[in-house]
C-alpha cells in the first residue's frame, strides 16, 4: 500500500502557470515519516511548514523573526526528511495562457474548467500508471480545495472508475494540509517545480533557495526520484487535435451531464385540492 499527497502551486489568478505536484510515501513509513515530520515541526516551533510563506518571512507569520540563513536550512531539512520516506516525485504543470487559449469551450466542459484540475487529472494518470507497473494499490490525499474545484476532481475520479475499475472508487481524500504532513511536504515540491516553469517559460529571476530547491529535487535518487513535465503550446494543441471529438472525450461530456443533471433540484410537485 502507498499514499500519493497531492498540492497545487500558481492557482492564483495572478499567476501564469498551474501545477499540481504529488510525492509517494508507502504505507509502512507513513509513521515514521509523521512523527519524524512532528518533531522537526517542534523543533523551530512552527505549527506547520508552507513554502511561499517561510520563503517571504511575513511579519506576522511563524516564520517573521527568521533569517535567511535559517530559512535555508528548514527547506533543506523539509526535502531530507522527504527523500528519506518517499519513493517518487510527480509533477505537471500548464502555462494558463495556452489553455484558455487552445482547449475549446467544450473540452474545458469534459476536463475541467480549472487549469488546476487539468494538471491533477493528468498527475492522477501518473499515479495510476505507476501503481498498476506494481500492482500495488496507492491512496490519493489531496489538499482541502474550493468547492468547485473539489467537485470538478471527485467527477474526473468518477468518470476514470469506469475504466480503471475500483482503483479510485473508495481510495481517495480531501484533508487539511496542517493536519497532515505528506501535504506539507508536497508544498515545497510543488512551489519549486512552479519556480522552475517560471524561469524557463518567463525568465523570471529566482531566489537562490528555489534554484538550490529545484535542482535537489531533480538529483534527488539518482534524478530517479521526480518526474517533472509541462505541455508547450504545442503539445498542448496536440493533445487537443487527438482528443476533439474523442469517443472518450464525447463520453466524458456525456458522462457529466449526467451528473449535473443529476443535481438539478427537483421541482415540488404541486399540492392537490
Amino acid at each position: 500500500m502507498f499514499n500519493i499527497y497531492i498540492d497545487d502551486s500558481g492557482t492564483s489568478p495572478e499567476h501564469k502557470m498551474a501545477v499540481a505536484a504529488g510525492i509517494i510515501i508507502p504505507a509502512k513509513q507513513i509513521v515514521r515519516f509523521d512523527t519524524e515530520w512532528n518533531e522537526f515541526l517542534n523543533r523551530e516551533h512552527i505549527s506547520d511548514f508552507h513554502s511561499s510563506i517561510c520563503l517571504a518571512r511575513n511579519h506576522k507569520s511563524e516564520f517573521g523573526n527568521w533569517d535567511e540563513e535559517h530559512v535555508r536550512r528548514v527547506f533543506a531539512r523539509v526535502r531530507q526528511i522527504t527523500f528519506k520516506h518517499s519513493v517518487k516525485g510527480f509533477c505537471i504543470g500548464i502555462q494558463k495562457q495556452d489553455y484558455d487559449a487552445v482547449l475549446p469551450a467544450d473540452m474545458k466542459a469534459a476536463v475541467g474548467q480549472s487549469y488546476y484540475t487539468w494538471a491533477v487529472s493528468s498527475l492522477l494518470g501518473l499515479g495510476h500508471d505507476w501503481a498498476h507497473e506494481r500492482s500495488v494499490p496507492i491512496e490519493y490525499v489531496f489538499d482541502e480545495e474550493s468547492k468547485d474545484i473539489k467537485r470538478e476532481i471527485e467527477d474526473s475520479i468518477a468518470f476514470s472508475e469506469r475504466s480503471y475499475g475500483d482503483h479510485f472508487s473508495g481510495h481517495y481524500s480531501f484533508r487539511r494540509r496542517k493536519e497532515v504532513p505528506g501535504l506539507q511536504a508536497v508544498d515545497q515540491f510543488a512551489w519549486a517545480c512552479f519556480q522552475g516553469f517560471r524561469k524557463a517559460r518567463f525568465n523570471h529571476p529566482l531566489h537562490s533557495i528555489a534554484v538550490e530547491s529545484r535542482e535537489a529535487y531533480l538529483r534527488a535518487k539518482d534524478a530517479e526520484w521526480s518526474e517533472i513535465q509541462s505541455l508547450t503550446r504545442e503539445g498542448l494543441e496536440k493533445w487537443v487535435a487527438e482528443m476533439h471529438n474523442n469517443p472518450r472525450t464525447n463520453e466524458i461530456l456525456e458522462f457529466k451531464k449526467q451528473l449535473q443533471d443529476a443535481r438539478k433540484p427537483k421541482p415540488k410537485k404541486k399540492k392537490s385540492g
